[in-house]
């Protein structure tokens, strides 16, 4: 794992799991609302997964035929 891996995880994945945790914790209806939010995460994570492939593939494409 490289640095960049390193910083984005500690920046950004472990408040992320600890809130999830803790928002679990407090729900009063078993985690309904921690699951909402997973949920919520995971679709935008594909969205701009996806996205930022088509980018890239529009780019290498145009980058192949030659245009900038």
């Amino acid at each position: 794992m490289g640095i960049p891996s390193l910083i984005f995880f500690l920046l950004f994945a472990v408040p992320l799991i600890v809130f999830l945790f803790w928002v679990m914790k407090k729900d009063k209806k078993k985690g309904l609302f921690g699951m909402i939010i997973v949920v919520l995460l995971v679709v935008l994570a594909v969205a701009s997964s996806l996205k930022a492939s088509k980018l890239e593939l529009d780019r290498a494409k145009n980058e192949k035929n030659g245009v900038n």
